[in-house]
């Protein structure tokens, strides 16, 4: 395996386990402040910014664009709104609505970005062994990012701990996804 394929399923993967970990138990940890209505809203509010933000950078983004910064990029961004939410502390509603919004914004950039790369990198006939291979990967790992997360929960009991600990560690996988990416530039 060459270094451009091992950075780029380790971003790739990395970034996915923390995305299906996080929004697992996202409703939950937002119901104790926001409600079980406000959190579902809040989860919405999350979809709407992805959806934005995909748009954004579909426009921004230009074809010979260095697509590996922009999905460090996005990710440098859900670690601040992992950020926003340590600094929450679980109660304060403007930063946790903050850091849903700054999460938000990279949930279809961390699927979407990732086959715009393997064009522009790999050879024509590798691209599909290429992203599959990753996907396949990647899936492997994230299958069990709702039960990692659930069992750091479990282990944590003290609220506050609990939320810093929590999110830093999602925070630390997404900037090491990032600087995956970044490392994989010089290929």
């Amino acid at each position: 395996m060459n270094h451009a394929f091992l950075t780029y399923t380790a971003g790739f993967t990395l970034g996915l386990f923390v995305q299906v970990g996080l929004i697992a138990h996202l409703v939950s940890l937002l119901a104790p402040a926001l409600g079980g209505q406000g959190s579902g809203l809040a989860a919405g509010f999350a979809t709407a910014c992805a959806i934005v933000d995909r748009l954004f950078v579909g426009w921004l983004l230009p074809p010979q664009g260095d697509r590996r910064v922009a999905a460090a990029l996005t990710y440098v961004v859900q670690a601040l709104g992992c950020l926003a939410f340590m600094l929450s502390g679980g109660e304060t509603i403007s930063l946790l609505l903050l850091g849903v919004g700054l999460f938000g914004v990279g949930i279809g950039n961390v699927t979407s970005l990732p086959p715009l790369i393997a064009q522009v990198e790999f050879a024509e006939l590798d691209v599909p062994r290429v992203i599959a291979l990753s996907t396949g990967i990647a899936q492997a790992a994230f299958a069990f990012a709702p039960a990692a997360f659930g069992l750091l929960r479990e282990w944590q009991t003290a609220s506050e701990l609990h939320i810093v600990l929590f999110f830093g560690i999602a925070a630390t996988l997404q900037i090491i996804a990032a600087m995956c990416y970044l490392r994989g530039r010089s290929a």
